[in-house]
């Protein structure tokens, strides 16, 4: 990841970025969330859950 990339932490309203991470760390964080669903913005990835 370069200097300039965001860190992919959850926030506040279950919003993880998961556009520069490995599969098998957005399989463990979709796991975990449990009901997501993808979103694409600008280019990035979000996965998003209501929890």
């Amino acid at each position: 990841m370069s200097a300039g990339t965001r860190t992919s932490e959850p926030t506040h309203n279950g919003v993880i970025e998961v556009s520069d991470l490995e599969t098998a760390r957005v399989r463990r964080y979709a796991r975990e969330a449990g009901d997501i669903y993808f979103e694409r913005r600008g280019g990035r990835t979000f996965l998003v859950t209501d929890a």
